[in-house]
């Protein structure tokens, strides 16, 4: 009697009439990774492992090059990925030591600006006020 669960993941737990050849044990699918038969399910026993495959058919043609390249591609993005990490990691305390001195750079500017600003603001003022006095003292001695 077959016993399944309820699910289309090929790589459940799933219980099948096929006995292991070798102990008798009730077997599971699994499905292959390897080069030789990238997805290919096959009956596996819990203490022996592989047994029989479920497919007799050995999947050959695109699926396997398709398979193939797919695992590939995957291998080189992973690579890639760990290389632009290990960059980054290294390359940006680099990278930040030079924006905070960009920084403070821009910052001590805007600082000497505004101290001239303000130097520029308190003559001004002290000369309007000293010209508000000149002209109040005018008016003064013209109305005595």
């Amino acid at each position: 009697m077959v016993s399944q669960s309820s699910g289309s993941d090929v790589n459940s737990n799933r219980s099948w009439d096929p006995l292991c050849s070798t102990c008798g044990r009730v077997t599971t699918v699994a499905k292959s990774w390897t080069n030789d038969n990238p997805g290919r399910r096959f009956y596996k026993c819990v203490v022996h492992g592989f047994c029989n495959w479920a497919d007799e058919h050995s999947p050959y043609g695109w699926q396997k090059v398709s398979l193939l390249e797919a695992i590939d591609e995957i291998k080189q993005l992973k690579e890639s990925l760990r290389a632009m990490n290990e960059q980054m990691v290294s390359g940006s305390n680099t990278d930040l030591l030079k924006t905070e001195d960009e920084e403070k750079k821009k910052l001590e500017i805007s600082v000497m600006a505004a101290t001239e600003r303000e130097k520029m603001l308190r003559q001004f003022i002290l000369l309007s006020w000293g010209g508000f006095i000149v002209v109040i003292g005018l008016i003064l001695a013209m109305g005595k």
